[in-house]
Protein backbone atom coordinates (compact mmCIF):
# COMPACT_ATOMS: atom_id res chain seq x y z
CA UNK A 1 0.00 0.00 0.00
CA UNK A 2 2.94 2.32 0.57
CA UNK A 3 3.93 2.16 -3.09
CA UNK A 4 0.60 3.61 -4.27
CA UNK A 5 0.73 7.38 -4.77
CA UNK A 6 -2.08 9.13 -2.94
CA UNK A 7 -3.92 11.90 -4.75
CA UNK A 8 -4.37 13.86 -1.56
CA UNK A 9 -1.57 13.65 0.98
CA UNK A 10 -3.98 14.43 3.81
CA UNK A 11 -5.92 11.27 3.01
CA UNK A 12 -2.88 9.04 3.26
CA UNK A 13 -3.54 6.18 5.66
CA UNK A 14 -1.17 6.39 8.58
CA UNK A 15 -0.20 3.51 10.81
CA UNK A 16 -2.63 2.71 13.59
CA UNK A 17 -1.75 3.77 17.11
CA UNK A 18 -2.98 0.68 18.89
CA UNK A 19 -2.30 0.69 22.61
CA UNK A 20 -0.72 4.16 22.57
CA UNK A 21 -2.50 6.81 24.60
CA UNK A 22 -2.07 10.29 23.18
CA UNK A 23 -3.17 13.30 25.21
CA UNK A 24 -5.27 15.91 23.40
CA UNK A 25 -3.54 19.02 22.12
CA UNK A 26 -6.04 21.30 23.82
CA UNK A 27 -9.15 21.00 25.91
CA UNK A 28 -12.56 22.58 25.59
CA UNK A 29 -13.04 25.42 28.00
CA UNK A 30 -16.67 26.53 28.16
CA UNK A 31 -17.25 30.26 28.23
CA UNK A 32 -19.84 31.29 30.78
CA UNK A 33 -21.80 34.51 30.32
CA UNK A 34 -23.74 36.31 32.94
CA UNK A 35 -27.42 36.97 32.37
CA UNK A 36 -26.72 40.70 32.22
CA UNK A 37 -24.02 40.28 29.55
CA UNK A 38 -26.22 37.92 27.50
CA UNK A 39 -29.18 40.33 27.67
CA UNK A 40 -26.98 43.26 26.67
CA UNK A 41 -25.56 41.36 23.68
CA UNK A 42 -29.03 40.20 22.61
CA UNK A 43 -30.50 43.70 22.79
CA UNK A 44 -27.59 45.15 20.80
CA UNK A 45 -27.93 42.51 18.06
CA UNK A 46 -31.71 42.87 18.05
CA UNK A 47 -31.41 46.63 17.60
CA UNK A 48 -28.87 46.18 14.79
CA UNK A 49 -31.22 43.83 12.95
CA UNK A 50 -34.19 46.20 13.16
CA UNK A 51 -32.09 49.19 12.12
CA UNK A 52 -30.91 47.34 9.02
CA UNK A 53 -34.46 46.19 8.24
CA UNK A 54 -35.66 49.80 8.20
CA UNK A 55 -33.14 50.60 5.46
CA UNK A 56 -34.09 47.53 3.39
CA UNK A 57 -36.35 48.05 0.40
CA UNK A 58 -37.74 44.81 -0.94
CA UNK A 59 -38.10 44.04 -4.60
CA UNK A 60 -41.60 43.86 -6.00
CA UNK A 61 -41.65 40.32 -7.34
CA UNK A 62 -45.45 40.07 -7.59
CA UNK A 63 -45.88 40.99 -11.24
CA UNK A 64 -49.22 40.31 -12.87
CA UNK A 65 -49.00 37.35 -15.25
CA UNK A 66 -49.63 38.03 -18.94
CA UNK A 67 -52.45 35.49 -19.00
CA UNK A 68 -54.47 37.77 -16.69
CA UNK A 69 -54.13 40.65 -19.16
CA UNK A 70 -55.12 38.35 -22.04
CA UNK A 71 -58.19 37.19 -20.11
CA UNK A 72 -59.18 40.78 -19.25
CA UNK A 73 -58.75 41.82 -22.88
CA UNK A 74 -60.87 38.92 -24.10
CA UNK A 75 -63.58 39.74 -21.54
CA UNK A 76 -63.58 43.41 -22.53
CA UNK A 77 -63.80 42.45 -26.20
CA UNK A 78 -66.71 40.08 -25.48
CA UNK A 79 -68.57 42.79 -23.59
CA UNK A 80 -67.92 45.47 -26.22
CA UNK A 81 -68.63 43.18 -29.21
CA UNK A 82 -72.32 44.13 -29.60
CA UNK A 83 -71.46 47.84 -29.40
CA UNK A 84 -68.70 47.47 -32.00
CA UNK A 85 -70.99 45.39 -34.25
CA UNK A 86 -73.74 48.02 -34.24
CA UNK A 87 -71.22 50.81 -34.80
CA UNK A 88 -69.78 49.07 -37.87
CA UNK A 89 -73.25 48.44 -39.40
CA UNK A 90 -74.10 52.14 -39.50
Amino acid sequence: MESVQSVNQNMKNSSFNVGIIQPPDSYYKPVLYSHVQASRDFNRLDEDIYQSMKKYEGKDTRKTPKSVFVALGAAALAICYPIIKTALKK
